[in-house]
């Protein structure tokens, strides 16, 4: 029953990748701000001196905001994730879903992200470029599996990172993607953004 959910959930964000990319104009974001409503679904926005986080309502993690990201209103990139935002000038968009230990079969951290990863290609037209594992093995000192990928969904040619930490009692997966020919330039940012994931501080 899980499982089906989050395959449902890839699907819908496959099949809405080719309207996202195409512009933040489409997602009816173009007129946000970083200052724009804090309240947002799933989500809110804390404010410290130390920078704006991402805080899920659903699960006890957080999402750092780097400069020129904001949060997506929900559920504008996945109809199940716990936390969702996007970068409009780079066209760089992330999602963080969560899902219990307790709701998935016993196994290694890599098995979970072999799984997920499968989840995701049932909502691929065709994988252009298969699954190469980074080397990152943490994010915020948790630990972590991460691969990337590309893939062609609906004609649109996607970059992705897909990142899965083991943190507390939940799986998450921390994904974030933009189109493929913005990709080169815009890995680093992706890979940063990633390291933002964390728990939720207070």
């Amino acid at each position: 029953m899980v499982r089906a959910r989050w395959r449902a959930g890839w699907i819908s964000l496959g099949l809405g990748l080719g309207v996202l990319l195409s512009g933040c104009q489409t997602l009816g974001l173009a007129g946000s701000s970083p200052d724009a409503d804090t309240e947002t679904g799933n989500q809110y926005v804390s404010r410290s001196v130390r920078g704006n986080r991402l805080v899920s309502r659903n699960v006890p993690a957080s999402l750092g905001l780097r400069r020129g990201w904001q949060p997506a209103p929900f559920p504008s990139l996945h109809p199940s994730s716990d936390l969702q935002a996007y970068h409009p000038g780079q066209a760089i968009f992330v999602v963080v879903l969560a899902e219990s230990k307790a709701n998935v079969p016993p196994g290694t951290l890599e098995q979970q992200a072999i799984q997920y990863l499968q989840l995701m290609r049932l909502s691929f037209d065709r994988v252009t470029s298969p699954e190469s594992r980074t080397q990152i093995s943490q994010i915020s000192n948790y630990p972590a599996v991460q691969y990337a990928l590309q893939a062609d969904v609906r004609g649109q040619a996607v970059a992705y990172l897909h990142t899965t930490v083991e943190m507390g009692e939940h799986y998450y997966q921390v994904v974030t993607w933009t189109d493929a020919n913005r990709y080169p330039v815009n890995t680093d940012e992706m890979r940063a953004m990633v390291q933002e994931f964390g728990p939720e501080q207070r």
